[in-house]
This record gives C-alpha cells, structure tokens and sequence, in this order.
C-alpha cells in the first residue's frame, strides 16, 4: 500500500488552520500545521511535505516571502505550493503564480473546490514521480547494459592475452621451434608469467563470488610474513621488471598476525600490485608491517606515483571501477582489486583507506586482535 501524501498547512488564524487540516485529514491525507511563514520554513525542512497550502498575509514572513526562501533551498524548491487567501484582485494572483505557486485558492473557499484543487496538484506530483522513477531505471539500466558490455569486453581481453601466450609458447615447445636455449628459455618465462596471471584472475573471481554469496573464509591462521606477505609481493614485482622498482619493507615488532591465509594474501598483493602499478620508472614502494599483540596487524603503504585526488577515495573501491579506461587498456586487471581487500580485511572486524598525503598514496589496511567471535588455530 502506498504511503499517503504528507500535506503542510499553515496559517497564522487557529480556526481555519485547524479546520482545514480536520478536513484534509479526512480525505486520507497526512498532516502538518505550521502557525506562521518562519514556522511553516522549519516544519517544511523537517517533514518534507507533498505539497504545502499556504495563507499569504501573515506577520513577520508572509507567504511570497517564505516561498521565496523556500525556493532558494534545494531540498525545498520543488515542493508544490497551494497559496490560500482573502485577496482576490488579479495582481495578487498573478504575483502568487509569479511566485512559483501551483495554485491560488480565495478565501472563503469551497471544500470541495480547494479538494479538487489539492489532488489535481497531487496527481500531477504522482504522475512527475512515476515518471522520474521511470527514467531513472531506463538510464540504470542503460548503464548496467554498458557495464556488463565493458565487463565481459574486459574480462575477455584478461583472459585471451596470458591463454593466448601460452598456448604459443607451447606450440614452439611442442615443434621444438626454438632456435637456442635462451629462446626456450625466455618462452617458458612468458608462458610461466602468463599462466601466474590466468591464476590471479581465476582466484579473483573465487574469492568476489565467495563474497557475493556471503560465504567469505575469514579462519584466522598464522601468518609467515615471509612466506605468506613478501614472497607473493615480491613475485607480483616480477610484473614490472622494466619499471626498475625500489620496494622496501618493514616488520616492526615480534607479534604473530593470525588471518586467513589465501584471503589475506590475495588482498595484501592487491593493495601493494596498486602502488606498483601507478608508482613512476625507479619510483619507491614501501610497505610497513605492524603485527598486533594477539593476531592483528596493521600494514601501511607509500608511494610516490600520482596519487588519488581526495574526492576519487571511495570511488576507486568500488567494483569495476577501473576498467572504464577505453581501448588502450593501460592497466591491467578487472577493477576488483581494492574491492576485495577492503571486503576482506573489513570481515575481519578492520579497514583499508587511503590517506591524507602531501604526494603519492599512503594506505592503511589493518584489522584487529582475535575477538570472542573469531575462529582460530594454529
């Protein structure tokens, strides 16, 4: 059932402000009274009405004026307006619709004439409602249509070019193409390469449809900062060898970070493949790692690329972003990667933000100490 329209009244004369809302709330209607223009501003504020029906000559601020004001305010200027008054010259009326006044009801009125008033002008709002509905799902569905395209476009390119290198590299191997060792030898490379991002992206989309159906792991297992944060990062660095990229790294304290380890690794890499990708040729990456005192940790990160403008900080973590670059595909990926890591470390009870910085990007990406809730071992 539909919500019935909210109607403001207001009028400085008690009687017909208090006998125009009995009335209207017969009708079906709800109802808010305002004793004045000053008053009848601030009610329209709080309730944001359907429509209002306002008398003009009121103290202080008289109708014109408050519907100056309200006009004046986003949240207000679109709200009908139904002015109600004794003045029946012309110039007053036509200075009410000058207004921006929807209607100019006479006093004494009729009921039912200032009835039929109110629900010509409230099914021309429902109609202009229906109608703004309406559009607002042809245009999101216009751009699910696009996003789907660019998606499917884009996981395509992901996937033809590392399947496409290594089927070539094992055609060459399978004819015994190869005309020296060191060509061999550098095809098995691109094949091992290609073949370590078909796996990222097939462990990306696992890990997005885990959380998509509610069924991410967050198991809380010992982390080996060598085995489970370096060695991965440093693998994920081979990447972009011909940027000659300095990474450093710190482990400060003795703690032990308790975490699920595919998960956990998979969001680190992703956070730290985003510094790589945007840091310049011999730009410096550097990456901090706090282990907690019972199984938290806080990791941050800095690098002097472009950086990411404060009003992109939330935009760049939502799904797909990314990939709306066009044809020229500067940067690789699906778009999902800060997506995940925030999705991961967030259901372990933390954060992944970006930080205020005078250059580069500086991240944070941390989770607390084990909790009741928490499953554990080892």
């Amino acid at each position: 059932m539909d919500k019935p329209f909210t109607i403001l009244v207001i009028d400085d004369e008690p009687s017909i402000r208090m006998g125009l809302a009995a009335t209207i709330r017969r009708h079906g209607y709800d109802v808010v009274t305002a004793i004045n223009g000053d008053d009848g501003f601030f009610k329209a504020r709080q309730f944001l009405p359907d429509l209002i029906i306002s008398d003009v000559m009121m103290p202080n601020l008289n109708g014109f004026e408050m519907k100056k004001q309200m006009s004046a305010d986003p949240l207000l200027a679109s709200i009908p307006f139904i002015f109600l008054t004794a003045r029946t010259a012309t110039q007053d009326r036509v200075a009410g619709i000058r207004e921006g006044a929807d209607d100019y009801v006479t006093k004494p009125f009729v009921t039912e004439e200032l009835m039929a008033r109110v629900e010509a002008v409230l099914r021309r709002v429902k109609t202009e409602q229906e109608r703004g509905r309406e559009q607002a799902r042809q245009a999101a569905q216009e751009e699910m249509a696009k996003l789907r395209q660019e998606v499917l476009k884009n996981f395509s390119h992901e996937l033809r070019t590392p399947l496409g290198n290594i089927m070539m590299s094992l055609d060459m191997m399978v004819g015994n193409k190869f005309k020296s060792m060191e060509e061999q030898q550098e095809f098995l490379r691109i094949a091992h390469s290609s073949a370590d991002r078909l796996e990222s992206l097939v462990a990306d989309i696992i890990l997005l449809s885990d959380i998509d159906q509610n069924h991410l792991n967050l198991t809380r297992q010992i982390i080996d900062v060598e085995h489970h944060i370096l060695t991965p990062i440093k693998r994920r660095l081979g990447r972009y060898s011909e940027k000659r990229l300095n990474f450093i790294h710190d482990v400060v304290g003795a703690g032990i970070i308790k975490a699920p380890r595919r998960e956990f690794t998979q969001s680190l890499v992703h956070l730290v493949d985003n510094a790589f990708k945007f840091s310049p040729e011999e730009g410096m990456v550097k990456m901090t790692v706090e282990p907690g005192a019972n199984g938290g940790a806080k990791i941050t990160l800095w690098d002097d690329g472009i950086g990411i403008p404060p009003d992109l900080r939330e935009k760049v973590f939502e799904r797909f972003y990314q990939i709306s670059q066009g044809d020229g595909r500067e940067f690789q990926g699906l778009g999902v990667g800060l997506t995940l890591s925030r999705a991961v470390f967030s259901g372990l009870g933390g954060e992944v933000k970006i930080l205020d910085s005078e250059s580069g990007c500086h991240v944070l990406a941390a989770f607390p100490d084990l909790r009741s809730e928490d499953i554990s071992y080892g």
